[in-house]
């Protein structure tokens, strides 16, 4: 099987942010809420693939607040908007919040962490993005 590649979703990562892959005139709304969270991921996963000296703990502990801020936030939103599907989406949330603490719990512990893990951080959230988000934003509009 084959390696997962981390540059393997920038047509899909493209395609939120409204890039040259994106369909004529198609920007996601969510591109916005989770830039942030992507640029960061990319950025660590570019520092460490080029070993370039990074305090990794705490890059993880700022990417780590960030994802609760933006978090908590929708999570809050999805209720005063009485989602149907917010335990689902926020079970989504959680899930992924926990995959980055064990990785930052490992870093904790002087256990490495290489690009491959932030790879799959990555790709959780490319999912969450097109599954739970495209799913809230069809709720919201109609």
């Amino acid at each position: 099987m084959e390696a997962f590649k981390y540059h393997d979703h920038e047509r899909v990562s493209a395609f939120l942010q409204g890039g040259k892959h994106a369909g004529a005139g198609h920007k996601s709304s969510s591109d916005s809420r989770y830039r942030n969270i992507v640029w960061h991921l990319d950025d660590m996963f570019d520092r460490l693939s080029q070993r370039q000296t990074t305090d990794i703990k705490a890059d993880l502990a700022r990417l780590l607040d960030i994802m609760m801020e933006h978090v908590g936030n929708e999570n809050s939103y999805m209720s005063v908007v009485k989602y149907p599907q917010a335990p689902q989406h926020g079970l989504h949330h959680r899930f992924i919040c926990t995959k980055t603490a064990e990785l930052l719990h490992r870093s904790k512990n002087g256990l490495s962490i290489i690009p491959e893990d932030l790879s799959y951080i990555r790709l959780l959230w490319l999912v969450h993005i097109q599954m739970y988000d495209q799913a809230f934003e069809e709720f919201i509009v109609t």
